[in-house]
């Protein structure tokens, strides 16, 4: 028999031999890593409106996208007020996962979350923030041509030019709890445009107190209704001023940025539990909050991402400015109440250069 033969005939006879195992380790399965498969429980506490849809109409829609991609989870929404949620807690209930506005106090054990980059650096740890609010000014464009004031174009109005337009009358209206007069006291414009006016920084005595006739309840109807020039208005005031101006309802207005201030910011935090599979799937949902997909829908409700830098609101001039502000260097109260922050603002807005160090101390 020739050599090549006998090398044949081996090879065949290893073959043989080995068939067996090789058909048993093609069935064989690779081991699974451990996963989570269930329900997750997800509390949604609102606090502040959004400017369009409702949060919680969007956390559903991120639930469904989520489950679509992890086929085992489920997630169940709770939409809960304040009080709610403080009475589930004090009767021993709890959720996987929370919503809530950033400043609500939650007896809640939270999770160590893994770090994750937004623009507001100082709230990371327990809980990450997921979408916010922010303030703008609007200026009775009527008011401003009978009184001669040529008010600006572009995101944001001068402070000589904010000045001017005080005269027209100023009010403001922030939604319960929350408040809008620091953003007018942190006004900020660019440095090469800046005049020496400002109220950035260290204000000029008296060149930027608010009038005396500045109201400070029921703003938004009254600027409505034409009764005064100037709003400090939230975004979701700007959103229902363009609702009544396009049913005739309010007058021509023309909407500014102001400071990076907000005191509306959303976090979503996640449970500490045994069940390390449970935790995990929970953080993987609070992560999911945080992709550019996810942020990049939030235009739908008229508030802005947290994320840095979104090709975000290209129809809205007004609110991609306020979103370019808060990217610079956004804002947040880090204590003290609405009543503390309005009376230092106004302080601040009269000159007074200590109630300026004291508001800026209170905000992250």
């Amino acid at each position: 028999m020739k050599p090549v033969a006998y090398f044949l005939c081996a090879l065949a006879l290893i073959l043989i031999c080995l068939s067996p195992w090789l058909i048993l380790s093609y069935y064989e399965k690779l081991p699974e890593t451990p996963c989570f498969e269930g329900i997750l429980s997800f509390w949604h506490i609102g606090g502040w409106r959004t400017g369009g849809s409702s949060a919680a109409a969007f956390l559903q829609k991120r639930i469904e996208q989520y489950e679509a991609q992890n086929p085992h989870v489920f997630i169940e929404m709770k939409t809960l007020s304040a009080q709610q949620a403080a009475d589930a807690v004090s009767n021993g209930e709890t959720a996987d996962i929370v919503s809530y506005p950033y400043g609500l106090a939650l007896s809640l054990d939270f999770a160590e979350l893994p770090p994750q980059s937004t623009i507001f650096s100082g709230l990371s740890g327990n809980a990450y923030p997921y979408m916010c609010g922010g303030y703008c000014l609007l200026v009775n464009t009527d008011k401003a041509a009978e009184n001669g004031i040529e008010l600006p174009s572009g995101w944001g109005i001068r402070p000589d030019a904010l000045a001017q337009t005080a005269a027209l009358g100023v009010c403001f209206d922030s939604e319960p709890g929350f408040t809008s007069l620091p953003s007018l006291a942190l006004h900020a414009y660019p440095e090469a445009a800046r005049p020496q006016i400002s109220t950035l920084g260290e204000p000029e005595p008296k060149d930027n107190a608010l009038p005396s006739d500045t109201q400070w309840q029921e703003g938004f109807a009254a600027f409505c209704e034409g009764g005064k020039g100037v709003l400090i208005a939230s975004h979701r005031q700007l959103f229902e001023a363009s609702e009544l101006f396009a049913q005739g309802d309010a007058p021509p207005f023309a909407a500014y940025a102001v400071g990076p201030y907000t005191d509306m910011v959303q976090m979503v935090g996640v449970a500490e539990q045994s069940d390390k599979l449970r935790q995990n799937a929970a953080e993987s949902f609070a992560a999911f909050l945080l992709t550019h997909s996810t942020q990049k829908k939030l235009e739908a409700l008229g508030v802005f991402p947290v994320i840095p830098d979104l090709e975000i609101y290209r129809q809205n001039d007004t609110l991609r400015y306020i979103y370019e502000q808060l990217c610079k260097g956004a804002s947040v109260p880090v204590s003290a109440g609405k009543e503390k922050l309005d009376a230092l603002a106004e302080a601040a807005l009269t000159g007074d250069a200590s109630a300026m160090r004291r508001l800026k101390r209170l905000l992250g």
